[in-house]
Protein backbone atom coordinates (compact mmCIF):
# COMPACT_ATOMS: atom_id res chain seq x y z
CA UNK A 1 0.00 0.00 0.00
CA UNK A 2 1.03 3.74 -0.98
CA UNK A 3 1.98 5.59 2.10
CA UNK A 4 3.28 8.69 0.33
CA UNK A 5 0.76 11.28 -0.70
CA UNK A 6 -0.01 13.16 -4.14
CA UNK A 7 -0.90 16.32 -5.61
CA UNK A 8 -4.58 16.36 -7.45
CA UNK A 9 -3.46 17.50 -10.92
CA UNK A 10 -6.81 18.88 -11.12
CA UNK A 11 -7.96 20.04 -8.03
CA UNK A 12 -4.20 20.60 -6.12
CA UNK A 13 -5.34 19.00 -2.94
CA UNK A 14 -3.51 16.00 -1.06
CA UNK A 15 -4.79 12.35 -1.56
CA UNK A 16 -3.84 8.97 -0.44
CA UNK A 17 -3.63 6.74 -3.72
CA UNK A 18 -5.23 3.63 -4.10
CA UNK A 19 -3.59 2.15 -7.00
CA UNK A 20 0.35 3.05 -6.97
CA UNK A 21 1.89 5.09 -9.62
CA UNK A 22 -1.38 5.24 -12.40
CA UNK A 23 -3.44 7.31 -10.37
CA UNK A 24 -3.44 11.29 -11.24
CA UNK A 25 -6.50 12.16 -9.50
CA UNK A 26 -7.95 12.03 -5.91
CA UNK A 27 -11.71 11.35 -7.12
CA UNK A 28 -13.39 9.85 -10.45
CA UNK A 29 -15.34 13.64 -10.32
CA UNK A 30 -11.73 15.68 -10.42
CA UNK A 31 -10.78 13.05 -13.63
CA UNK A 32 -14.10 13.55 -15.58
CA UNK A 33 -14.00 17.26 -14.87
CA UNK A 34 -10.27 17.24 -15.71
CA UNK A 35 -10.95 15.52 -18.99
CA UNK A 36 -14.49 18.22 -19.34
CA UNK A 37 -12.04 21.13 -19.66
CA UNK A 38 -9.39 19.95 -22.07
CA UNK A 39 -12.25 18.71 -24.17
CA UNK A 40 -13.10 22.40 -23.83
CA UNK A 41 -9.63 23.68 -24.30
CA UNK A 42 -9.47 22.29 -27.58
CA UNK A 43 -13.24 23.33 -28.87
CA UNK A 44 -12.19 26.76 -27.82
CA UNK A 45 -8.92 27.16 -29.76
CA UNK A 46 -9.24 26.76 -32.94
CA UNK A 47 -5.47 26.12 -34.12
CA UNK A 48 -4.00 23.01 -35.58
CA UNK A 49 -0.31 22.10 -36.83
CA UNK A 50 -0.09 22.77 -40.51
CA UNK A 51 1.39 19.31 -41.98
CA UNK A 52 3.42 20.89 -44.36
CA UNK A 53 4.11 24.10 -42.66
CA UNK A 54 4.81 23.20 -39.11
CA UNK A 55 3.28 26.16 -37.87
CA UNK A 56 0.04 26.96 -36.41
CA UNK A 57 -2.54 28.22 -38.57
CA UNK A 58 -6.22 29.18 -37.66
CA UNK A 59 -9.22 26.93 -38.95
CA UNK A 60 -11.22 28.37 -41.74
CA UNK A 61 -14.62 29.32 -40.82
CA UNK A 62 -17.32 28.55 -43.02
CA UNK A 63 -18.44 31.27 -45.08
CA UNK A 64 -22.13 32.60 -45.79
CA UNK A 65 -23.02 31.34 -49.38
CA UNK A 66 -26.53 32.68 -51.02
CA UNK A 67 -27.60 29.73 -51.21
CA UNK A 68 -27.80 29.33 -47.57
CA UNK A 69 -29.19 32.85 -47.22
CA UNK A 70 -31.57 31.85 -49.79
CA UNK A 71 -32.72 28.84 -47.98
CA UNK A 72 -33.01 30.74 -44.70
CA UNK A 73 -35.56 33.51 -46.69
CA UNK A 74 -37.50 30.64 -47.88
CA UNK A 75 -37.93 28.97 -44.39
CA UNK A 76 -39.01 32.81 -42.47
CA UNK A 77 -41.23 32.79 -45.79
CA UNK A 78 -42.72 29.27 -44.71
CA UNK A 79 -43.01 30.21 -41.28
CA UNK A 80 -44.47 33.26 -41.45
CA UNK A 81 -47.22 32.17 -44.02
CA UNK A 82 -48.39 29.19 -41.75
CA UNK A 83 -48.34 31.53 -38.28
CA UNK A 84 -50.77 34.02 -40.90
CA UNK A 85 -53.13 31.30 -42.10
CA UNK A 86 -53.34 29.24 -38.48
CA UNK A 87 -53.44 32.42 -35.75
CA UNK A 88 -56.44 34.09 -35.39
CA UNK A 89 -56.40 38.08 -36.36
CA UNK A 90 -57.36 38.59 -32.36
CA UNK A 91 -54.42 36.73 -31.16
CA UNK A 92 -51.61 38.21 -33.55
CA UNK A 93 -49.35 40.86 -31.18
CA UNK A 94 -49.60 44.19 -31.42
CA UNK A 95 -47.38 46.33 -34.00
CA UNK A 96 -47.07 50.13 -33.70
CA UNK A 97 -49.27 51.17 -36.17
CA UNK A 98 -52.34 49.28 -34.07
CA UNK A 99 -50.90 51.04 -30.99
CA UNK A 100 -50.96 54.58 -33.14
CA UNK A 101 -54.56 54.10 -33.82
CA UNK A 102 -55.54 53.30 -30.40
CA UNK A 103 -53.75 56.71 -29.21
CA UNK A 104 -55.73 58.79 -32.28
CA UNK A 105 -59.25 56.82 -31.12
CA UNK A 106 -58.80 58.06 -27.67
CA UNK A 107 -57.29 61.47 -28.23
CA UNK A 108 -60.64 61.68 -30.83
CA UNK A 109 -63.08 60.51 -28.44
CA UNK A 110 -63.48 62.44 -25.09
CA UNK A 111 -66.17 60.53 -23.07
CA UNK A 112 -69.09 62.85 -21.82
CA UNK A 113 -70.27 61.78 -17.66
CA UNK A 114 -73.22 63.99 -17.54
CA UNK A 115 -75.26 62.19 -20.34
CA UNK A 116 -77.27 58.58 -19.65
CA UNK A 117 -76.19 55.44 -21.50
CA UNK A 118 -78.14 55.03 -24.53
CA UNK A 119 -80.49 51.77 -25.36
CA UNK A 120 -77.77 49.10 -25.39
CA UNK A 121 -75.77 50.01 -22.41
CA UNK A 122 -73.02 52.13 -24.25
CA UNK A 123 -71.50 54.82 -23.38
CA UNK A 124 -71.90 58.15 -24.56
CA UNK A 125 -68.08 59.78 -25.55
CA UNK A 126 -67.87 63.39 -27.70
CA UNK A 127 -66.31 63.02 -31.38
CA UNK A 128 -63.32 65.93 -31.88
CA UNK A 129 -63.35 65.06 -35.26
CA UNK A 130 -66.92 64.98 -36.41
CA UNK A 131 -68.06 67.13 -33.73
CA UNK A 132 -70.98 64.68 -33.07
CA UNK A 133 -71.83 62.64 -29.76
CA UNK A 134 -71.67 58.90 -31.13
CA UNK A 135 -71.77 55.56 -28.24
CA UNK A 136 -69.41 52.98 -27.70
Amino acid sequence: MESRKYYCKYCKKKYLPKRRGVQKFCSNSCRVRSHQLQLKLKEELPLIKSKDKGNLEKLKVEQISLAGVGNAFAGTMAVEGLKALFIKEENKPATKLDIQKLEEKFKRYQEINNLPRNINNQKPFYDNVQKIVVYF
